[in-house]
This record gives C-alpha cells, sequence and structure tokens, in this order.
C-alpha cells in the first residue's frame, strides 16, 4: 500500500474515531440535560402547586380553585398536571405543548428517560379533589437538544472533513518530493544519471535533493570515465593484438616456413643419394625451433611479465623494449624494493603504471632521458615515480581528467583500486614531468603484524 494511502487512511481513521467520542460525548451531555431540565420542571411545578393549594380562598368551592390551578399548566413545555379524586379517577388535566421539533425515534429512545412523577394530595378542606399528579414529559426538551446535538455533530462532522482534506492536500504536497526521488531513483536503475531534483522545500528535503544531485552527478562522471576506460581497453587491445600479429607473423612465422623448408628437404635427401646431408638439416630445424621457443617466451613475458620473471626483471625488460626502439632516449631503472613482500596484484598495478607512465614519456613528451625509480616510501608504502626532461605541460593541464587523458585515467583507476594515490608534478629543474604514485604495501603491514604476534 503507499505511503500517502496509509496515512490519509490513518488520519482518517483518528478523525473518525474522533467524530465518534464526539458524538457521544454530546450525547451524554444531551440526556444530562434533559434530565436536570425536566427535575427543575418538577420541582417548580410542585412549588407551583403547593402555593395554589395553600391559597385557597373558597373551599367549599375547591373543585373549580383545583381545576383552575391545574388548567395554569396549559402549554407547559416539561410538566403535565392532572387533577385526581378520591378514587384516583382524573377530573382535569392540563394540556402540554404541541412539540415542532422532529425527533428520530432512536434519539428519542436514546435520551427519554422519565423523571418519574409527583403526588401532591390536596387539602382536605378542599371538596372535588384527592391529588394532584404532576408528570413531566421529556419530548419538547428532546426536541430542543436534539436541534443542539444535530447542529454539534454536523459541526464536527464539517470540521474533521475539512481537517481531512486539508491534511490529503497537506501530505500530498509533503511527499511529492519523495515520489519526485522515488521516480528519480528508478531512473537511476535504469542506467540514466542525468535526472536532477529540485532543491527547494523543507531543510531536510533540501539537503536529500542536494545530496541525491551530488550522487547522480558523481555517477554520471563515473559513468563517463568507465565508458572511455572501456574504449581505452578496447583500443589497448586492438594495439595489443596488431602487435602480436606483427611478432607472429615477422618473426615466427619465417622460422617456421624455415623449418618447413627443411623438413622438405630432408625429406628429399632420404629418397636419393644425399643422406649425409640430413643431420645438418636437422641442427637447422633445432635452431630454428629454440627460436621460435624464445619468441614464444618472449611474448608470453610481455603479457604476463610479473609471474615469469618478476617485477625488477619486467620493468628492466620494459626499458629494454623501449631502447631497442628509440635508442636516442637514455632509460635509467632504480627498482630497490623487497619483491617477496609485495603482492602479485601490486606489482601488477605498479608495472602497468610504468608502462603507460613510460608510454606517455616517449609519445607526447619529446624527451632525451627517462628514468624509472620504485622503492619503499613513508608509512611502509611504495613510492613509484616515473620522470623524463621532455617538452612538459602547463600546471593547469596537469589534471588527470579529460578525453586526452585516458592513459592517465587508467592509471589513477588502478591506483585508487589499490588505494593509492596519483599525481603529476613537473620535472626535475622544471622540465619534463614527472608522475608520482603512492601505493600501501599491505603484505609488509601483515608481515609486521605478525611479527608483533610471534
Amino acid at each position: 500500500m503507499p505511503l500517502r494511502v496509509r496515512l490519509i487512511a490513518l488520519i482518517g481513521l483518528m478523525l473518525l474515531a474522533s467524530l465518534a467520542c464526539g458524538s457521544v460525548l454530546v450525547g451524554w451531555h444531551a440526556a444530562s440535560s434533559v434530565r436536570t431540565e425536566l427535575r427543575a420542571a418538577l420541582d417548580v411545578g410542585a412549588n407551583t402547586i403547593r402555593n395554589g393549594l395553600g391559597e385557597l380562598v373558597h373551599p367549599d368551592d375547591g373543585a373549580d380553585e383545583l381545576r383552575h390551578l391545574v388548567s395554569t399548566f396549559n402549554g407547559n413545555r416539561h410538566v403535565r398536571a392532572t387533577l385526581l379524586d378520591a378514587r384516583d379517577q382524573p377530573l382535569a388535566a392540563s394540556v402540554l405543548f404541541v412539540p415542532t421539533q422532529q425527533v428520530p425515534g432512536w434519539f428519542r429512545r436514546l435520551i427519554g428517560r422519565e423523571p418519574g412523577a409527583i403526588r401532591l394530595a390536596v387539602s382536605p378542606a378542599a371538596e372535588g379533589g384527592g391529588a394532584i399528579v404532576l408528570q413531566a414529559d421529556p419530548i419538547n426538551e428532546i426536541g430542543e437538544v436534539w436541534a443542539a446535538s444535530r447542529d454539534a455533530v454536523l459541526v464536527l462532522a464539517g470540521f474533521a472533513l475539512l481537517s481531512a482534506l486539508l491534511i490529503c492536500a497537506i501530505i500530498g504536497r509533503a511527499l511529492r518530493p519523495l515520489e519526485n526521488l522515488s521516480s528519480a531513483f528508478e531512473q537511476i536503475g535504469k542506467g540514466d544519471y542525468h535526472g536532477r531534483l529540485p532543491e527547494r522545500g523543507p531543510p531536510e528535503l533540501t539537503r536529500l535533493a542536494r545530496g541525491f544531485n551530488l550522487m547522480t552527478q558523481r555517477l554520471a562522471t563515473a559513468a563517463a570515465q568507465n565508458r572511455r576506460l572501456n574504449e581505452r581497453l578496447l583500443t589497448l587491445q586492438a594495439e595489443e593484438r596488431a602487435e602480436l600479429a606483427r611478432d607472429l607473423h615477422d618473426e615466427i612465422g619465417p622460422l617456421l616456413f624455415a623449418v618447413g623448408m627443411t623438413a622438405a628437404t630432408i625429406e628429399r635427401c632420404a629418397g636419393s643419394d644425399r643422406v649425409g646431408d640430413i643431420p645438418t638439416h636437422v641442427r637447422s630445424i633445432h635452431d630454428a625451433v629454440g627460436r621460435v621457443q624464445r619468441h614464444v617466451r618472449a611474448i608470453l613475458g610481455r603479457l604476463r611479465p610479473i609471474p615469469a620473471i618478476g617485477l625488477d626483471a619486467a620493468i628492466a625488460r620494459l626499458a629494454a623494449f623501449w631502447q631497442s626502439r628509440r635508442p636516442d632516449i637514455a632509460f635509467a631503472v632504480d627498482v630497490s624494493v623487497d619483491e617477496d613482500r609485495i603482492g602479485d596484484d601490486l606489482k601488477d598495478t605498479i608495472y602497468r603504471v610504468v608502462q603507460e607512465a613510460v608510454s606517455n614519456a616517449i609519445r607526447h613528451g619529446n624527451p632525451s632521458c627517462v628514468e624509472i625509480a620504485i622503492a619503499h616510501g613513508d608509512a611502509d608504502g611504495i613510492r613509484v615515480e616515473v620522470a623524463d626532461d621532455g617538452i612538459g605541460m602547463a600546471t593547469d593541464e596537469m589534471a588527470v581528467r579529460g578525453p586526452a587523458r585516458l592513459g592517465l585515467i587508467g592509471m589513477r583507476e588502478r591506483v585508487m583500486a589499490a588505494a593509492g594515490s596519483l599525481s603529476i608534478q613537473h620535472g626535475r629543474n622544471g622540465r619534463g614531468l614527472a608522475l608520482v604514485a603512492t601505493l600501501p604495501c599491505l603484505n609488509v603491514r601483515q608481515s609486521q603484524h605478525a611479527d608483533a604476534a610471534e
């Protein structure tokens, strides 16, 4: 059930309960008012009868005066007077005021409880009468309290209805930002990170909208970076495949062709009188196969350098690779870390950062010297620095962002995944650039904790 419906239903039940309690209270007050009014009317009527009996002027003609006394109650709204003879037979009775207010039967039964009667004996000196009975009739009083109670209940019902409508409007307005937030989250679930919420309303909702907008902005930025990184990854895969294809075609292809040709020559020699030349051709095949194996190992080492030869040797081989292609650039490598205390994942991160940094320096920096330094830094971390003396870049261009910095973004993502940091600085003496990565060496910390435990 939606939250709005739940709130409205709960508040509606509370209003109905309040209306019911108010109706019960109105009915109780109405019944109490009727009983009090009728008791007061009976007391007033009794006093009137007593005063009248005490003022009889002609006791011999008492019957007429008693009838006259009873007739004074004609038109009374609450009390009916009846004159009884000595045998309790009615001689005369007053007439009540005819009620004009129609009262529902259920209300009359709920409120109209007879308060009883008062019997007043007539003096023996007065002939023609035995007693006067005063009987309260609640019909007129019930009509009055019915009108008042009905109006009170209608006022309560109107107030409850108005309150319900006002509360529905307030709840709808208050929950509209939450509905917008729910819709925005649905859009995020569909991969759309460009939704924004208006930052207005109460302070709590304003902070919520501001936090949501900041979250979507960061998600959109991360999604854009992921797309660029995926494009970069596909480009790197294509370049690596093209390089492998060139190596296979230029290096291994001719050797395999030579092996095939030599095998064909051996076959011809075996069918002729040149059998003595076969050992020479076999040695040629062995040499070619050995060269193929070395090339395959070199390719495997380039694809997975760390497990194959270790971090120091992999960095040295990377420098030698570029040295062979750019003999005009001098490379200086200094790897002074204890590889046994560094995990393979961290070694791979260090290698890939150095690989990308050297590639960027050579492609964009036009350097004459590239220095690679890997050493233990502060707080048992690893500091990786790749510096060149190339053309460098302006300070405001050193941010690791933008389409032209995809390689730097990839390095930053790798370093951040390892809980490290990456920065670009000016090189030594203000020339070139220096890329500095600081990585936490978790294995060192774990070893220290283990040594302390021992």
